[in-house]
C-alpha cells in the first residue's frame, strides 16, 4: 500500500537536507519499524547513496558499498576497483560530496560498525576533520537499539551528531488506515492484536474478517506474527531465557515487581529482576506506569510497552505447545483468544487509545495547558458495616494534567454493553480522591456505545461523552 504517514519524520529529516551543512543524522528503532520505508520516501529524488548493510565481512560490505556508490554514479575505475578498505570508502564520498549536495544513508549500520571495531573512530575523525565542511548528509541508521543507545548515541559520534531520533509505531489513527473497509470496532481490535508497527499491519488482509487474519496470520505455524516476537526479543538480546519468563508473566497480568518475581521464580537463578526489567525497558518492550497525580513510585506497575507483543505473550506462547503439536489455529482462537479478546483489548490498548484522542486534542488547542496525561490509581474509602475505615483501590483510566490541576477526568469502557449512569456514578464517587480535581475538571465518558438516557442526559450532566467513531473523527 500507499506510504503511510510519518509526516513528522520526514520534516525532521527534510530539515536537515534544506539546511545546506554537513548534517550527521541518527535513526534508529526497532526491526520491521519502517526506517527502510521512511528513508527510500525521504530520499526520492535527492542525490543519494543508500548502502543497505548485511552481516559479513569487511570486504563484503565494502562490496557492498561500492554497488551503491555505482548505483548513484557511474565510476569505470570504481567498477574496476571496488573500495579496498573504510579509508578510501570515507575519501570517496566526500570527493562526491565536494561536487555537490550528497545524501548517504548507512541502513544497518550496527552491520558494518561490528565487523569493524575501528569504523566508528574512522567516522569521527573523518567527520572531524573533512566532512563538517562538505555539503554531505549522512544517516547512520539501524535497528539494534542497545547498540545505538551504548554506541551511537553516546560513542564517537556523541556531540558531533546534528539529530537523532527514534521511530515509533504508528497510531491508532495511522494504523486504521490499513484497514478502511472494517468497523471502527475491529480497528481497535486491530490495533490491540498488532499495534503499530507497519510490517505487522501489512501481514492482514484488510479484504477478510479479523477473527480470520488472526487465526491464519498469527496463531498458524509458518506466520510472520507467529514467531515475529520471539525474534525480537532474540535479536536484541544473547540470552533471552530470563527475559521471556518476565515477558510472560508481565502479559499474563503480573504488573507489579513481586509478583512479576513469583512468576519468574528460578528463571533468573536468584538475581535481581531490576536489571532485566531496566534492560527490557531501555529496548521499549516494557514500560513503567505510575499514577499521573499524586501517587508514590511505590504504586507504578509494569507493563508490556507493544499491543502486538502483549498478545503474543497472552495468547501465542500459552499456546504454542498446543499449536506446535497438531492443535489448529482455529480451536485456539475459539476456545483461548476470541471468547477473551474484546477484555484483552479494554486495558491497555482502549485506555492508551482514548489517552491518545485526549493528546491529539490538547496539540489542536483544546485544554490548554495540559502537560501530561495519563491515568489515576490509588486507595479510596469504601466503608462497610463493622469496617468503617476499609479502603479499595480505586481507578480512573484517563486524567489530564494542567499543572496540578486536573483538566479532564474520564473513564474508557469497552464493554459490550452500552456506557450506563453506573459508570458515571463511580467517576463522581473516585474523583473526590484524586489529587488536583477540582470543579473546573471536566468529566468523559469514553465507550463503544452510550445508554440513550445517559446520552440525553450529558449536557445537563455536564459529561462530555466519546464515542468509537469520535476516537477516529
Amino acid at each position: 500500500m500507499a506510504f503511510q504517514n510519518r509526516a513528522e519524520e520526514l520534516a525532521w529529516l527534510e530539515d536537515g537536507w534544506t539546511s545546506g551543512r554537513a548534517e550527521l543524522r541518527i535513526l534508529y528503532g526497532r526491526r520491521r519499524i519502517g526506517k527502510s520505508a521512511l528513508l527510500d520516501e525521504f530520499a526520492a529524488g535527492k542525490r543519494s547513496i543508500i548502502f543497505q548493510a548485511v552481516e559479513g565481512t569487511v570486504a563484503d560490505q565494502l562490496r557492498d558499498l561500492t554497488e551503491a556508490i555505482l548505483a548513484c554514479q557511474d565510476d569505470p575505475v570504481l567498477r574496476a576497483a571496488p573500495l579496498p578498505n573504510w579509508a578510501a570508502a570515507l575519501a570517496y564520498l566526500a570527493r562526491m560530496a565536494s561536487n555537490g549536495r550528497l545524501l548517504v544513508i548507512f541502513d544497518e549500520y550496527q552491520y558494518v560498525a561490528e565487523a569493524d571495531p575501528t569504523l566508528a573512530s574512522q567516522l569521527q575523525r573523518w567527520w572531524s576533520r573533512h566532512a563538517m565542511q562538505l555539503p554531505i548528509y549522512l544517516v547512520l541508521c539501524g535497528s539494534h537499539i542497545r547498540f545505538f543507545v551504548q554506541n551511537v548515541l553516546t560513542g564517537p559520534a556523541y556531540g558531533r551528531n546534528t539529530g537523532a531520533l527514534q521511530l515509533k509505531p504508528l497510531g491508532y489513527r495511522d494504523a486504521a488506515q490499513f484497514f478502511p473497509g472494517w468497523s471502527r470496532e475491529d480497528q481497535v481490535r486491530a490495533y490491540g492484536v498488532v499495534g503499530g508497527v507497519p510490517h505487522y499491519l501489512l501481514q492482514l488482509d484488510p479484504g477478510r474478517p479479523l477473527s480470520w487474519n488472526v487465526q491464519q496470520n498469527v496463531l498458524r505455524r509458518g506466520a510472520v506474527l507467529y514467531q515475529e516476537a520471539e525474534l525480537l526479543v532474540r535479536e536484541e538480546l544473547r540470552e533471552p531465557r530470563v527475559y521471556f519468563s518476565i515477558l510472560r508473566a508481565i502479559g499474563g497480568g503480573a504488573t507489579r515487581l513481586n509478583r512479576i518475581a513469583d512468576q519468574v521464580q528460578g528463571a533468573a537463578g536468584g538475581a535481581n529482576l531490576s536489571s532485566y526489567l531496566a534492560t527490557l525497558q531501555e529496548l521499549g518492550l516494557v514500560e513503567y506506569r505510575s499514577p499521573v497525580t499524586g501517587g508514590s513510585v511505590r504504586r507504578g506497575i509494569w507493563t508490556v510497552a507493544d499491543p502486538y507483543l502483549r498478545f503474543w505473550f497472552r495468547f501465542v506462547l500459552p499456546n504454542q505447545a498446543q499449536l506446535e503439536h497438531g492443535g489448529s489455529a482455529e480451536r485456539v482462537y475459539r476456545t483461548a483468544v476470541g471468547p477473551a479478546l474484546d477484555h484483552f483489548v479494554s486495558k491497555p490498548t482502549f485506555e492508551d487509545i482514548c489517552r491518545a484522542w485526549v493528546l491529539d486534542r490538547v496539540s489542536q488547542g483544546e485544554w490548554p495547558g495540559v502537560d501530561r496525561v495519563g491515568a489515576w490509581w490509588g486507595p479510596i474509602p469504601d466503608p462497610r458495616p463493622g469496617q468503617p475505615r476499609r479502603q479499595t483501590e480505586g481507578e480512573i483510566e484517563v486524567i489530564a494534567m494542567a499543572g496540578n490541576h486536573v483538566a479532564l477526568a474520564g473513564e474508557a469502557k469497552w464493554t459490550a454493553g452500552s456506557v450506563g449512569f453506573g459508570v458515571l456514578e463511580h467517576l463522581r464517587r473516585v474523583i473526590p480522591h484524586v489529587p488536583g480535581v477540582d470543579a473546573q475538571t471536566e468529566l468523559v465518558l469514553f465507550g463503544r456505545a452510550f445508554d440513550p438516557r445517559l446520552a440525553a442526559a450529558a449536557d445537563a450532566e455536564r459529561v462530555r461523552l466519546v464515542s468509537v467513531d469520535d476516537l477516529y473523527a
